[in-house]
């Protein structure tokens, strides 16, 4: 080994030793300096398997062990994972290392047994894994546990960093972290971020250090020659016709003699996607005759029911295939996979890396195949000759062999929803505040440094006029009756918004949740399986199924996701070059070159306005394609409606054909049209906060409906529109 391996304790040297390493690996060792020679928090970025727990944890116990006192109490370690599975899966993994260094672990959610918990809060010491709604749970429903479970905190390790940044979740895990030092007044423990997945390094290190004195180290995996670190990628892109999607998918999952213990995930964009595909891979292999070893993974099933699928596809000999959400992106072990599917296009270039990651354990090559397939239309448009999902893939791969660019992750800059959320939990775990000393305390969190003290008093009205906080006699700021009924409520320790779900349940086992209610008699898909709808209990929320019928009743709402302007305007070019990608197959060639051959046809690589025809009354009618990303899209289109806006373009005909196209009808011709578009489209950039109407903007976030019409069209503007380029329409 070397000098880093010597720093460490003795019984991590053994259990190495007992793994047969022959070397510890880059980033462990830069990790082991870090840690050992600086007083900084570290980010460590590398691919999935690259060793980063190790490279964190073996540091840290080292600087534990080192500095040990006989008595003391505490947990000097807090870990923060995004998933339960993801902590239940280090738990089982990391177990021997600390009890070998007689170092207390501990976990702690949802599905950790009660005792255990106590434990912990009798006698707190180690490391404690758990997720930021089990900590907000403690912080709420425990405060006088925070200072004897957190005042000798050392470190908090942040897993899968890139999961956080960017969310109302990773803005909630900042304030529980700030609110503990508040509250224990210990010393400021250093923070350790771990991503396979990051596209802007910077704002990672910022986003870690939020809210504290230190800087951040960056720890980054070396890149080879010609990128990579160390794997070879292997893509394949395909296209087919609706008839000839699933019997495509089924050839590259399914097993031959050449693969007889081939284990592959199959990515989808959404739950029902899931269901379907698994329902539409068992048919086949039914008809076929041959082995069914298809499963389903997601957030929607019993945690039995994903257990049981990584389990499988970790531990069993024979071949598996699990269809999934992204609930398997995570760093969850599931052994070494051959080959990773991804039916339609990956939602972002974060997406394709991280689960083009999951890979090429077992053979050092990341396999990764796309198909995406053209849906019958009853109604065709022109804009249909264009692939659209096919052109999307394309880009997000060309973006990161090309680049290795990553979508950054911009935090809110007015997140008005979770500063109701923070106000009621500094209350409820704090105490009763004086109007001053609560904005004090909630404006001096990390995720508030935008917003105005009179926002905040805005707010502050609203929500007494609405009971949900109070006044008392001297002036101090209580929780009210109607804030006391959503405090109460378990789902408050999530900043998710719920949905209204229905349990399923088979001769008492849990199958699930669903969140569209089928009717009577209806057959849904779950879990893998078919199951026909016996009896819906409104009152308990709980469907009672039996196994058959069939899968015509849709149960899941929502999917997808938004895309960035440099995806879109890549897109563009890959319509636009004569480049041949090696990794089509010929099918997504022939309909990426009948794709460009429209677009050459009508010049939509060059225009935004295209298709134009004109009528005898003299309307125009087009298609305006401005190749942007769909915060500005939305921004355009909001816009464009606008009444004074519409009757400058003389608009007779608005229509979003899809997330990249507009179709419009005007009375001016489309010269005349393009020309005023861009003088509007200038206007707009200034004017984000006068686009949204309050009736029309969406509920997103989980208290948007405590908030005041103003402060909800302000928070929309800053964190949903986007103006940048619009300018250069």
């Amino acid at each position: 080994m070397n000098l880093h391996y010597s720093r460490l304790e003795p019984f991590l040297k053994e259990y190495i030793y007992e793994q047969k390493w022959q070397a510890l690996k880059g980033i462990q060792e830069e990790t082991i300096d870090a840690v050992l020679d600086t007083k900084a928090h570290i980010l460590v970025a590398a691919s999935t398997a690259s060793g980063k727990t190790e490279a964190c944890f073996f540091p840290v116990i080292t600087a534990l062990k080192q500095t040990e006192a006989a008595g003391k109490r505490g947990v000097e370690v807090l870990y923060l994972g995004p998933l339960k599975a993801l902590i239940n899966d280090q738990f089982e993994r990391l177990g021997p290392i600390f009890e070998k260094g007689e170092i207390k672990l501990w976990r702690w959610h949802g599905d950790v047994g009660a005792g255990h918990k106590t434990r912990l809060l009798k006698e707190p010491s180690g490391v404690l894994q758990i997720t930021p709604e089990s900590l907000e749970a403690l912080l709420v429903r425990r405060p006088e546990k925070i200072k004897a479970l957190f005042e000798k905190l050392r470190f908090v390790i942040i897993d899968e960093v890139h999961a956080f940044m960017g969310t109302d979740r990773g803005a909630q895990l900042l304030c529980q972290l700030s609110r503990i030092q508040r509250m224990t007044g210990g010393d400021e423990p250093r923070r350790i971020g771990l991503s396979a997945t990051l596209g802007d390094y910077r704002a990672a290190q910022d986003w870690l250090k939020s809210g504290t004195k230190r800087e951040t180290l960056l720890i980054k995996e070396q890149k080879l020659k010609g990128g990579g670190s160390g794997r070879r990628i292997s893509l394949a892109a395909d296209f087919r016709k609706d008839a000839d999607f699933y019997p495509a998918v089924y050839e590259q999952c399914r097993v031959d003699a050449a693969n007889p213990f081939r284990k592959c995930i199959i990515f989808t964009n959404s739950r029902l996607e899931a269901e379907e595909t698994v329902a539409a891979l068992k048919t086949i292999a039914r008809l076929r005759g041959e082995e069914d070893h298809y499963h389903v993974h997601h957030g929607s099933i019993s945690s039995s029911l994903r257990g049981e699928a990584e389990k499988l596809l970790r531990e069993s000999d024979g071949p598996r295939t699990v269809a999934a959400t992204a609930t398997l992106e995570m760093g969850i072990d599931i052994g070494k996979l051959d080959r990773i599917i991804q039916l339609g296009s990956p939602t972002s270039v974060s997406a394709f890396v991280q689960r083009l990651g999951r890979s090429g354990r077992r053979t050092g090559i990341s396999q990764m195949y796309f198909c995406s397939r053209e849906y019958p239309h009853p109604l065709p448009s022109a804009m249909e000759k264009i692939p659209w999902t096919l052109i999307k893939t394309i880009a997000i791969i060309q973006l990161y062999l090309e680049e290795e660019w990553t979508e950054g992750s911009e935090n809110k800059k007015l997140p008005y929803s979770l500063l109701c959320y923070e106000i009621f939990s500094t209350l409820m775990s704090e105490g009763e505040k004086t109007p001053d000393g609560l904005m004090e305390s909630v404006l001096s969190l990390p995720p508030f440094s935008n917003v105005p003290e009179e926002d905040y008093r805005e707010l502050l009205s609203h929500l007494i006029a609405g009971d949900f906080i109070e006044k008392t006699e001297d002036g101090k700021i209580i929780i009210g009756i109607e804030g006391e009924i959503i405090t109460g409520h378990y789902t408050f320790y999530s900043i998710f918004p719920e949905e209204e779900e229905y349990r399923v349940s088979w001769g008492g086992k849990d199958l699930g949740k669903i969140n569209n209610i089928p009717p009577t008699g209806s057959g849904i898909f779950l879990g893998g399986k078919n199951w026909k709808v016996l009896q819906i209990n409104r009152r308990t929320k709980e469907i009672f199924v039996s196994p058959g019928g069939s899968s015509a009743a849709r149960i899941w709402r929502g999917g997808g996701g938004g895309i960035y302007n440099k995806v879109a305007q890549r897109m563009r070019q890959v319509l636009g070059e004569e480049k041949i990608y090696p990794y089509l197959t010929p099918q997504a060639a022939k309909r990426l070159w009948e794709g460009r051959k429209y677009a050459e046809e009508t010049g939509m690589a060059n225009n935004i306005i295209i298709e134009a025809k004109t009528d005898d009354a003299g309307i125009s009618s087009f298609f305006l394609v401005p190749w942007l990303g769909s915060r500005s899209m939305k921004t355009l289109e909001l816009g464009l409606n606008k009444k004074d806006n519409k009757e400058t373009l003389k608009i007779t005909f608005f229509e979003e054909q899809n997330q990249f196209v507009f179709y419009i009808k005007s009375k001016l011709t489309p010269g005349e049209f393009g020309t005023e578009l861009a003088l509007i489209a200038k206007d707009i950039a200034g004017k984000l906060q006068t686009l949204p109407d309050t009736a029309e903007i969406p509920l997103t976030d989980k208290y948007d409906y405590l908030l005041p019409p103003e402060l909800l069209v302000k928070q929309y503007a800053a964190n949903m529109l986007e103006a940048g380029e619009l300018e250069s329409l």
